[in-house]
Parts: structure tokens; C-alpha cells; sequence
């Protein structure tokens, strides 16, 4: 007599119902997809923010207004940011406008980004703009950009947390 080699129907059934359960329990937590998008974006953001940030101190100092507390007014713009206010030659967070909505006239004037209220939670009080995707409300301590205004003697600050699963 001849041995086949091979499985039987019965075994094949099992392995397919093994793969599965695995799939439809272990691989959503490792292919958290969205909460890896959402992270990417508030790190993209926050480099963002950095590089606005930077570039319009650069701009200050050229132009002699870094050690100002309050430039930007309607008497002492600096070209190319016009409506934008700085404080020791960063942008501000701006004016809370329309039960906090807009920041135009601070930083995020400055970056003139896409960012816009229907996707994000921008929130600021005491020199502190935060800007949190909406989506992740819920995840609010982990999945946030921060910047921070400058003060006499220390340079603005932006901060995140990505982790927005």
C-alpha cells in the first residue's frame, strides 16, 4: 500500500478557523492605523509650528524687534506679518475671537496653515495655544500640540504628544 502526503479536509477547517479568530482579534490592535495617522498629523503640525515659529524670529531679529514685549501692533508691523503680534520676537497666541475659534493674529497667522476648526480643538489661555485633533477628543492628554509664547528671556515653545490611539 501507498501513503498519501497532504491534510485532511477536517484539518485544513480548523487552520482556517484559527487564522480567523486571529484576525479578527489580534490584528486590529496591531494595525491601529488611524491613531497612527492621527499621530503623524500632530507631529507634522508641531514641526510645523517650529518651523513658523522660527522663522518669524528670524524675521524679528532682522528687523530689530526681538527684545520688543508687544511688536506687531498697527504701529510697529514687521513686513510680511502684517496682523501678526510678537512678544520678545516670537508670534503670540493671538486673540481669543468668536468663543476662541480664531488665532489669526498669532501664530497660527503666521503659519497660515489648514488648519481650521472643523478638524481641530484650538483652545488658549495664559500664553498657551492647544490644538487637539477633534476626532481624539477623547484621548486629549496624550494627542495635542502645545506652543507657548516667548517671555523676556525665553524663546517660545512648542511641545506634542502623538500618542493618539
Amino acid at each position: 500500500m501507498r501513503k498519501t502526503a497532504g491534510f485532511t479536509l477536517i484539518e485544513l477547517v480548523i487552520v482556517i478557523v484559527i487564522l480567523g479568530i486571529l484576525g479578527a482579534v489580534a490584528a486590529p490592535r496591531f494595525l491601529n492605523l488611524q491613531g497612527d495617522a492621527y499621530g503623524a498629523n500632530v507631529k507634522s503640525l508641531a514641526g510645523s509650528l517650529q518651523t513658523a515659529a522660527t522663522l518669524a524670529n528670524t524675521k524679528a531679529i532682522l528687523e530689530g524687534k526681538d527684545n520688543v514685549a508687544v511688536a506687531g501692533t498697527t504701529t510697529d508691523q514687521l513686513p510680511g506679518y502684517e496682523g501678526v503680534a510678537f512678544a520678545f520676537g516670537y508670534p503670540t497666541i493671538g486673540t481669543n475671537e468668536e468663543n476662541g475659534a480664531k488665532w489669526q493674529d498669532g501664530i497660527l497667522g503666521a503659519l497660515q496653515s489648514a488648519i481650521t476648526e472643523n478638524d481641530y480643538t484650538i483652545s488658549g489661555t495664559g500664553g498657551v495655544l492647544t490644538i487637539q485633533p477633534k476626532a481624539r477628543d477623547g484621548n486629549a492628554s496624550k494627542c495635542f500640540v502645545k506652543y507657548t509664547q516667548a517671555t523676556d528671556g525665553i524663546a517660545a515653545k512648542v511641545q506634542s504628544e502623538a500618542d493618539c490611539d
